[in-house]
């Protein structure tokens, strides 16, 4: 027995010694978040096409060959003092090959728009990654709260359920005596069974959150995890127009509309340079057997060129496509603003109305006690029927759950502040 007792504490200790602390999961999630992990892949596909585009500021190599067959060799005849001649202008079969560096030296606007664009959107996109990772540390956090508060609603029903034991063992013994009637007995057993129905359903809400818990962290579902109590509450108070100013200053979604309306921008003068001439300088080396005839085959080259072509309303009407882009997407950014500002009054509303929910529930609970131990008295010096004792006892656990929900809710809704506030400890 001993023994079992030892093993017992050993494997308590241990889970207790391993229990995950609300910033352990914070820390887990951000890691290992698989939401995550694709606006991630997302930003460095972005990163890389930025790269990519301003390699083109950059000469490139080229090299082309061609192999042509006819069915016949290209001639031409003409008369000279002695006779009939002809030339073989291109023989049946020949090749032609080509190779240099081709450097442009303006494309209208085109490259530089196009490093400008990507640039802007690779940084939209940090952040638009940024606000996710803000989004998986406020899941993490909720549904780290919500495996608190379930566990504290297990703990109030499970000292529910003894106090009902407790009170049917008395009702037993009152009604073999003779003292109570046969149906304070029945009624006392609906209810002890209701409470571990409550207890179950409350047990299997417990495996739902955790399983939660588990999909934000990027484990598997079977993971049993366990999360360590909280610090005492500490209830702070807000100035509201601060927390506008905070969610002015770092909610990473307004830098993300901000750069995607300079891309926006750099995409305007993209198409802008549909109608300005493209001037290039190319060097390089050329070869071709054409003509057997001719020498040399092969030469060295130096080529400068401009050229200028108009797609009749094309770069027209991709003006105007960007342009309107451009303009949604200020809109965009103004109805941003003012989501944000309506979520920062939303939750300082709601975390101030949490801490007066509390003060209540805190006064309920203790009426809620005083109440059920005046009916518990009453009852045993036969005052008051069962009824009453079963409706005080059900009454105070409803007063303790309610005085846990709005404790809770606190802790939530600061967690919502610093969500959209885009700050961590405000």
């Amino acid at each position: 027995m001993r023994f079992f007792i030892f093993i017992c504490l050993v494997l308590f200790n241990f889970t207790s010694i391993y229990a995950l602390t609300i910033q352990e999961a914070v820390n887990e999630a951000l890691k290992n978040n698989r939401t995550l992990k694709v606006k991630n892949f997302e930003y460095h596909a972005l990163s890389d096409k930025y790269k990519a585009a301003k390699s083109l500021q950059m000469p490139s190599f080229f090299t082309e060959s061609s192999l042509t067959l006819l069915n016949k060799d290209k001639k031409i005849d003409f008369s000279t003092p002695i006779g009939s001649q002809s030339i073989t202008l291109t023989e049946k079969d020949y090749i032609e090959f080509t190779t240099g560096i081709k450097l442009n030296l303006y494309t209208g606007g085109l490259i530089s728009g196009n490093i400008s664009k990507t640039f802007f959107e690779k940084e939209a996109s940090e952040k638009e990654l940024e606000e996710n990772r803000l989004t998986v540390i406020y899941n993490t956090k909720i549904a780290y709260i919500n495996i608190l508060e379930l566990e504290a609603f297990e703990k109030i029903f499970e000292e529910h359920l003894l106090s009902l034991k407790k009170h049917y063992s008395d009702v037993e013994n009152l009604y073999n005596q003779g003292m109570v009637p046969y149906i304070d007995l029945l009624e006392t057993e609906v209810k002890l069974k209701d409470a571990m129905q409550n207890l179950t359903s409350v047990r299997n809400s417990i495996n739902v959150a955790k399983s939660n818990l588990s999909v934000i962290l990027g484990r598997t579902l079977s993971d049993n995890i366990t999360v360590k109590s909280i610090d005492k509450l500490q209830i702070k108070n807000f100035n509201e127009k601060r927390l506008y100013k905070i969610a002015r200053q770092n909610r990473p979604v307004i830098k993300m509309i901000t750069n995607k309306i300079k891309a926006a921008n750099s995409e305007i003068n993209m198409a802008a340079s549909g109608y300005k001439p493209k001037v290039y300088v190319l060097g390089g080396y050329t070869y071709s057997d054409m003509s057997d005839h001719i020498e040399n085959k092969g030469n060295f080259l130096l080529q400068a060129g401009i050229k200028f072509q108009i797609d009749w309303d094309k770069s027209l009407n991709e003006i105007n496509a960007a342009k309107n882009a451009k303009y949604a997407l200020l809109h965009k950014k103004d109805d941003i603003l003012s989501r944000i500002m309506l979520g920062v009054k939303k939750a300082y509303e709601e975390f101030n109305t949490s801490k007066a929910n509390l003060d209540v529930a805190k006064a309920v609970v203790k009426s809620a006690k005083e109440y059920y131990r005046t009916i518990k008295l009453k009852y045993s010096e036969g005052l008051t029927d069962n009824s009453h004792v079963l409706d005080a006892e059900a009454m105070l656990t409803k007063a303790l759950m309610t005085e846990k929900t709005h404790y809770f809710d606190i802790m939530k809704k600061y967690f919502l502040l610093e969500r959209v506030t885009g700050k961590d400890k405000i």
